[in-house]
């Protein structure tokens, strides 16, 4: 009989964002790829991964989590790992890979870990930080773009994996049509131009703001959409609000009908600063919408300028507003074509697949 493959997922987020739904896809596409493997997650106590494993029946354990050096929260990740007994433990976040290296020293473990990076920060240059990416049972490193590699390489030891992230394309086959310009109260005729994505200062939103009041100058049939929440809420809407732009500029807050937001859409827009991937480009992508950004971090990995969208230097909001017009105003069929090959490259099943080959190669050796 067949070995059944046992993964400890650890998560330590309470909020959801792209690396949350990251994870769930990666569950969902292992579970769909081997029908002998069994999978938990270890998370915080009243997290939304949490409530996600409550709702999509996936096995968990968690605990209350103060910090990632919460004595109570080490102590329930110790037992879970020593009662589960994984063949390998995946960390995916700073804070639970903290967690998970203090509690592997504190019982003595030898089960291999694997460490996903999802961001493009540099690692700190703290003796801790420097120990823990190169704590010795971390066998393997899965960062999601090949910028994110770059960045780590010179400060780890342990092999490197570009696996890119990835999107569930049932997502898109199952949303249901909502008119967004009628909700708003714009007319038909408005071109909309969007972001969604949480309200952190990485996002750059203060770009967003501003390439949108360049446009909006000159076409006050042009509208913008904010979907997201988060810390910079207030900073925003005081930007908005000190350009006199509430009326083009439309803050939506956290929704949970992504897909049919992003049908919506005539152009996805991502001034982001610093981007690990950005996998909500492959929702685009899929929903055969064009794509501008910047080129930050991982982007143009997937972005390819003219070629699968459309991207700016950092922070340009004078380029950006030009490139955003031009798109309006010219077939974009190519560039769009060649996205949506580019989304269905990237779906999960693909993404589960190769860390499945992962996982099957450090048990091997």
């Amino acid at each position: 009989m067949k070995k059944t493959l046992k993964v400890l997922h650890i998560s330590s987020a309470l909020s959801w964002r792209g690396g949350e739904q990251q994870i769930v896809n990666l569950i969902d596409g292992l579970n769909l790829i081997n029908d002998n493997i069994d999978q938990m997650i270890f998370c915080a106590r009243e997290s939304a991964i949490e409530k996600y494993s409550i709702s999509h029946q996936i096995s968990f354990k968690s605990a209350k989590k103060k910090s990632a050096i919460d004595l109570f929260y080490l102590t329930a990740l110790s037992r879970v790992i020593k009662s589960y007994q994984p063949d390998i433990i995946h960390v995916h976040d700073s804070h639970a890979h903290t967690a998970c290296v203090l509690a592997h020293i504190f019982i003595f473990s030898k089960i291999p870990i694997v460490l996903h990076r999802r961001v493009d920060f540099s690692i700190g240059k703290s003796f801790f930080s420097n120990y823990k990416y190169n704590y010795s049972a971390i066998k393997r490193i899965i960062t999601v773009s090949k910028a994110i590699k770059n960045i780590i390489k010179p400060k780890v030891k342990a092999p490197i994996d570009v696996i890119y992230s990835s999107w569930r394309k049932s997502f898109l086959d199952e949303s249901k049509a909502i008119n967004l310009r009628e909700e708003l109260g714009i007319p038909k005729s408005t071109q909309l131009i969007g972001n969604i994505a949480a309200l952190t200062d990485h996002k750059d939103y203060q770009t967003f703001v501003k390439t949108a009041a360049l446009i909006i100058k000159k076409d006050l049939n042009i509208h913008f959409i904010i979907t997201g929440d988060g810390e910079l809420k207030e900073q925003i809407k005081s930007q908005i609000s000190s350009l006199n732009l509430e009326e083009n500029i439309h803050l939506l807050g956290f929704r949970e009908d992504v897909p049919e937001i992003m049908k919506n859409l005539d152009i996805f827009f991502m001034p982001s600063k610093m981007e690990g991937l950005g996998s909500i480009l492959y929702l685009a992508f899929g929903c055969k919408i064009p794509v501008v950004s910047t080129n930050a971090g991982g982007i143009p990995e997937l972005v390819k300028d003219k070629e699968t969208g459309y991207t700016c230097e950092i922070g340009n909001s004078q380029e950006l507003s030009q490139c955003l017009i031009m798109v309006l105003k010219q077939d974009n069929n190519t560039v769009i074509d060649n996205a949506y090959q580019v989304a269905l490259s990237n779906l999960h099943v693909h993404m589960a697949q190769a860390n499945h080959n992962l996982y099957l190669d450090l048990i091997r050796k």
